[in-house]
């Protein structure tokens, strides 16, 4: 698009455009589009502390020196190619200095009129699509491998790994399979660039974690959904609408009350996995004596009113005290604080198992303590032991081998995604003890477990320990992908591969 004569009288706005920008950007000239790129700066997206890198949109043809977060879209095509690219709208347009003000104006009216298209026409073509997936048959065929759609977003810390490994494991067996997953840290789906991959696709088989998203599905069209969360779907105790051909997998039992208050009719537990080639013992690490933890803060979950400050303090008093924290307990407090249970249960009760314990560790442990994750650079007596983050797989698997002990803090659960990685890298887990409400195993005979600072002090201290890499020899992602092969065939009435 050709520009008009420079104007000095814009310049000053586009330079505060572009020195404070809150999302991607779309530019008519490309050295101004460069060097905004050039600063790879962070944007915020729908997710509280996750952002992505912002995305540099240009007026004009593909350059040959464009950065990887530089896309070429001529103006005149802005509302159709736009519509389909896997990336946030553009929400400024930096104009070159000197350009008039006559001119950005129309410009912008025409820009914003193109962005509240292209949201209507995805919401039109969305329905358009679920409606079609609704006839959309995937024609079986005992001869050629099932197609395997799995859903996920780099929005979320645990289930993209979970999706993808379990993709890598069902590939292994010869199936088609689709992760439909954002590439990079510039891209977001929506859910009408899901729908639109999905019909091409069509697939046999859909696998999601903490969604029930059926209703546009054909009746042929498995459906496995694993719930690692409390998700509102099934919190909220109404009858979901169950189909024939769903599977319904839960990670715990606090889960199973959950799905059968929703009206599930059949509930598989499913722990979390590991993949192996990555969580294993390395010799070309050394194994010094320290402890290391790998996990968020749930520091932001806490609000600043009376209610919830009195009910945590309780939780805690009682943790210190050495006794166990249940619901028996947490019911009443939560009614003796005007609070709701679920809020106490999942996360203030969260917030002391996970943060509390862990500012236990940093003060009493007699080793090194490493901490990774989010969100403790805000904690003042974590900041000292804090190591930054670390990307999901090799990183973490370096950790754990790297540590003697390994620190695992979950209210409920013995078997957590934390304590198998762990396992699996030859690192001793110490964890808190809630055995007392956590389904078995609880592989007492491996892991070293405390309910109080004190007990936490004295599973620090020089002993032999058994290898606890057993704990990971049933968790494998390959385990998972030959349930969901089995069921599909078992329920087709076809002989299992061999």
């Amino acid at each position: 698009m050709n520009m008009p004569c420079p104007h000095p009288a814009e310049a000053a706005q586009a330079a505060h455009a572009a020195s404070a920008p809150d999302g991607n950007l779309y530019f008519f000239d490309y050295r101004q589009a460069r060097q905004a790129a050039a600063q790879r700066r962070q944007v915020p997206t729908t997710h509280p502390s996750i952002t992505a890198l912002q995305v540099c949109f240009y007026d004009g043809p593909p350059q040959s020196d464009a950065l990887e977060n530089m896309v070429s879209l001529p103006f005149e095509q802005i509302e159709q190619r736009l519509l389909d690219l896997p990336y946030q709208l553009p929400n400024q347009i930096i104009f070159p200095d000197g350009t008039p003000g006559q001119f950005i104006a129309e410009i912008g009216r025409v820009f914003e009129q193109a962005l509240l298209n292209i949201v209507q026409r995805r919401k039109l073509l969305a329905a358009r699509i679920r409606q079609q997936l609704k006839n959309q048959r995937p024609g079986f065929d005992r001869s050629a491998p099932l197609r395997i759609l799995l859903k996920s977003s780099r929005l979320t810390t645990v289930m993209q790994h979970c999706s993808s490994q379990l993709a890598q494991a069902l590939e292994k067996q010869g199936h088609e399979v689709l992760l439909c997953m954002e590439e990079n840290d510039m891209q977001l789906l929506d859910s009408y660039l899901h729908l639109k991959a999905q019909a091409a696709f069509n697939p046999h088989v859909v696998f999601n974690i903490n969604s029930l998203d059926t209703q546009h599905l054909h009746p042929d069209v498995f459906y496995f959904s694993w719930w690692q969360d409390p998700m509102p779907a099934i919190s909220c105790g109404i009858a979901l609408p169950w189909r024939e051909r769903d599977i319904t997998l839960s990670l715990t039992r606090n889960f199973d009350d959950y799905l059968r208050r929703c009206s599930c009719p059949e509930i598989r537990r499913q722990h979390f996995c590991i993949d192996t080639e990555v969580f294993n013992t390395r010799h070309d690490v050394k194994r010094e004596n320290k402890i290391v933890f790998v996990g968020s803060s749930y520091r932001a979950r806490l609000r600043e009113n009376p209610g919830e400050r009195g009910a945590l303090r309780d939780i805690v008093a009682r943790m210190e005290a050495g006794e166990p924290v249940d619901e028996a307990f947490l019911r009443p407090l939560s009614r003796r604080w005007g609070l709701e249970y679920h809020r106490v249960y999942w996360d203030l009760f969260h917030y002391a198992v996970r943060d509390v314990t862990l500012q236990w560790l940093c003060r009493e442990a007699p080793i090194p303590v490493e901490v990774y994750g989010r969100g403790w650079q805000d904690d003042p007596q974590i900041r000292p032991h804090f190591r930054g983050e670390l990307p999901h797989g090799e990183a973490v698997a370096r950790a754990y081998n790297s540590a003697r002990y390994a620190f695992i803090c979950h209210p409920f659960e013995i078997n957590s995604q934390r304590l198998v990685e762990a396992a699996a890298c030859g690192s001793v887990p110490v964890v808190f003890d809630c055995r007392h409400i956590a389904e078995p195993p609880h592989w007492d005979e491996y892991c070293r477990f405390f309910r109080t600072a004190a007990q936490l002090r004295d599973c620090l201290r020089e002993g032999n320990a058994p290898d606890p890499t057993a704990i990971a020899r049933s968790s494998s992602y390959d385990q998972l992908a030959d349930f969901v092969t089995r069921s599909v065939h078992e329920r087709l009435g076809w002989a299992l591969p061999a």
